[in-house]
Protein backbone atom coordinates (compact mmCIF):
# COMPACT_ATOMS: atom_id res chain seq x y z
CA UNK A 1 0.00 0.00 0.00
CA UNK A 2 1.51 3.01 -0.67
CA UNK A 3 1.78 6.35 1.70
CA UNK A 4 -0.95 8.20 -0.40
CA UNK A 5 -3.23 5.03 0.21
CA UNK A 6 -2.65 4.47 3.89
CA UNK A 7 -3.28 8.69 3.95
CA UNK A 8 -6.68 8.39 2.34
CA UNK A 9 -7.50 5.46 4.06
CA UNK A 10 -7.08 7.06 7.17
CA UNK A 11 -7.97 10.57 6.81
CA UNK A 12 -11.43 11.39 5.49
CA UNK A 13 -11.27 13.42 1.94
CA UNK A 14 -7.61 13.73 2.38
CA UNK A 15 -6.80 16.68 0.08
CA UNK A 16 -3.00 15.20 -1.09
CA UNK A 17 -0.33 18.01 -2.26
CA UNK A 18 -0.85 17.12 -5.61
CA UNK A 19 -3.37 19.26 -5.89
CA UNK A 20 -1.95 22.96 -5.34
CA UNK A 21 -5.58 24.15 -4.37
CA UNK A 22 -5.53 21.75 -1.85
CA UNK A 23 -2.39 22.21 -0.28
CA UNK A 24 -3.29 24.12 2.91
CA UNK A 25 -6.18 21.96 3.23
CA UNK A 26 -4.47 19.06 3.63
CA UNK A 27 -1.74 20.76 6.12
CA UNK A 28 -4.64 21.10 8.19
CA UNK A 29 -5.91 18.08 7.90
CA UNK A 30 -2.51 16.54 9.25
CA UNK A 31 -2.74 19.46 12.27
CA UNK A 32 -6.28 18.05 12.93
CA UNK A 33 -5.45 14.60 13.09
CA UNK A 34 -2.48 14.99 15.61
CA UNK A 35 -4.24 17.78 17.71
CA UNK A 36 -7.02 14.62 18.18
CA UNK A 37 -4.22 12.10 19.27
CA UNK A 38 -3.15 15.05 21.81
CA UNK A 39 -6.31 15.85 23.22
CA UNK A 40 -6.94 12.34 23.68
CA UNK A 41 -3.60 11.75 25.46
CA UNK A 42 -3.57 14.44 27.59
CA UNK A 43 -7.47 14.02 28.96
CA UNK A 44 -6.53 10.05 29.50
CA UNK A 45 -3.26 10.50 31.05
CA UNK A 46 -3.21 13.91 32.44
CA UNK A 47 0.53 14.29 32.22
CA UNK A 48 2.56 17.36 34.69
CA UNK A 49 5.58 18.93 34.21
CA UNK A 50 7.24 19.12 31.20
CA UNK A 51 5.38 16.87 29.58
CA UNK A 52 2.71 18.42 30.03
CA UNK A 53 4.07 21.69 28.39
CA UNK A 54 5.20 19.78 25.70
CA UNK A 55 2.01 18.17 25.04
CA UNK A 56 0.70 22.30 25.06
CA UNK A 57 2.55 23.52 22.91
CA UNK A 58 1.99 20.63 20.60
CA UNK A 59 -1.58 21.37 20.65
CA UNK A 60 -1.10 25.00 20.04
CA UNK A 61 1.20 24.06 16.80
CA UNK A 62 -1.96 21.80 15.69
CA UNK A 63 -4.68 24.66 16.10
CA UNK A 64 -3.22 27.29 14.18
CA UNK A 65 -1.71 27.32 10.54
CA UNK A 66 1.90 27.45 10.75
CA UNK A 67 2.43 30.69 8.40
CA UNK A 68 6.56 29.28 7.53
CA UNK A 69 4.65 26.40 6.18
CA UNK A 70 1.71 28.04 4.71
CA UNK A 71 4.40 30.70 2.45
CA UNK A 72 6.45 28.05 1.45
CA UNK A 73 4.17 25.40 0.17
CA UNK A 74 2.90 28.57 -1.73
CA UNK A 75 6.14 28.57 -3.45
CA UNK A 76 7.47 25.57 -3.77
CA UNK A 77 7.68 22.89 -6.97
CA UNK A 78 5.82 20.02 -5.70
CA UNK A 79 7.06 17.80 -8.22
CA UNK A 80 6.51 14.09 -7.58
CA UNK A 81 9.30 13.31 -5.61
CA UNK A 82 8.40 16.08 -3.70
CA UNK A 83 4.65 14.92 -2.81
CA UNK A 84 5.99 11.71 -2.42
CA UNK A 85 8.03 12.47 0.65
CA UNK A 86 5.57 14.59 1.98
CA UNK A 87 3.10 11.41 1.85
CA UNK A 88 5.94 9.70 3.47
CA UNK A 89 6.04 12.00 6.17
CA UNK A 90 2.22 12.80 6.58
CA UNK A 91 2.07 8.88 7.30
CA UNK A 92 4.61 8.86 9.70
CA UNK A 93 2.56 11.94 11.57
CA UNK A 94 -0.56 9.92 11.34
CA UNK A 95 1.02 6.50 12.66
CA UNK A 96 3.11 8.48 15.66
CA UNK A 97 -0.53 10.21 16.58
CA UNK A 98 -1.78 6.81 16.67
CA UNK A 99 1.22 5.74 19.39
CA UNK A 100 0.33 9.35 21.13
CA UNK A 101 -3.11 7.89 21.00
CA UNK A 102 -2.08 4.23 22.16
CA UNK A 103 0.74 5.50 24.92
CA UNK A 104 -0.30 3.92 28.27
CA UNK A 105 2.43 5.94 30.55
CA UNK A 106 3.43 9.57 30.23
CA UNK A 107 7.45 8.56 29.52
CA UNK A 108 6.09 6.54 26.07
CA UNK A 109 3.64 9.33 25.54
CA UNK A 110 7.29 12.05 25.84
CA UNK A 111 8.84 10.00 22.99
CA UNK A 112 5.81 9.86 20.48
CA UNK A 113 5.47 13.60 20.96
CA UNK A 114 9.22 14.10 20.16
CA UNK A 115 8.63 11.71 17.59
CA UNK A 116 5.48 14.09 16.08
CA UNK A 117 7.68 17.40 16.51
CA UNK A 118 10.58 15.63 14.40
CA UNK A 119 8.35 14.42 11.72
CA UNK A 120 6.57 18.14 11.88
CA UNK A 121 10.08 19.96 11.35
CA UNK A 122 11.31 17.28 8.61
CA UNK A 123 7.73 18.06 6.36
CA UNK A 124 8.35 21.91 6.75
CA UNK A 125 11.68 21.34 5.67
CA UNK A 126 11.09 18.99 2.76
CA UNK A 127 8.78 21.87 1.16
CA UNK A 128 11.18 24.80 2.77
CA UNK A 129 13.96 22.92 0.45
CA UNK A 130 12.37 22.16 -2.93
CA UNK A 131 13.17 24.86 -5.81
CA UNK A 132 10.52 27.79 -5.97
CA UNK A 133 7.87 27.50 -9.13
Amino acid sequence: MSDLEYLKGRIADYADYADRGARHHVDQQIRAWLGEALSAARERLTPDGPVAEQIDGMLLRCEFSDQRVVRVADHARFDPALVDRIHELDRQIVEAADRIRAAVAVEELATALDDAARLLDQRFGAIADAPSV
